[in-house]
């Protein structure tokens, strides 16, 4: 029999442990006990472990994109450094 060309197959988690969705989401775990609290985030038991459901946190995610994106103002323009150094006097040597 011929070997399978398929050796290694990538699949998406479906359930996430709390600090796995913190670093998903690139928040802290307490961020995401209260993103589950009020309701954001969902979360399900097995045993006595919490896990969050991927699906919420694409859900979290596409919110955050639709509703809060950055508002980054363009940076200022600097004088360059030879200009900076020589205005002003505030060179003085005494």
């Amino acid at each position: 029999m011929r070997a399978s060309t398929v050796s290694k197959m990538e699949v998406e988690p479906l359930l996430l442990s709390i600090p796995q969705t913190g670093q998903v989401i690139g928040r802290s775990v307490a961020t995401v006990y209260m993103l589950l609290g009020n309701g954001r985030l969902k979360g399900v038991k097995s045993d006595n472990r919490t896990l969050v459901t991927m699906a919420s946190v694409k859900e979290y995610v596409a919110t955050l994109i639709r509703d809060h994106p950055a508002q980054i103002a363009p940076q200022e323009k600097r004088k360059p450094q030879r200009l900076r150094e020589a205005g002003g006097g505030a060179n003085i040597m005494r």
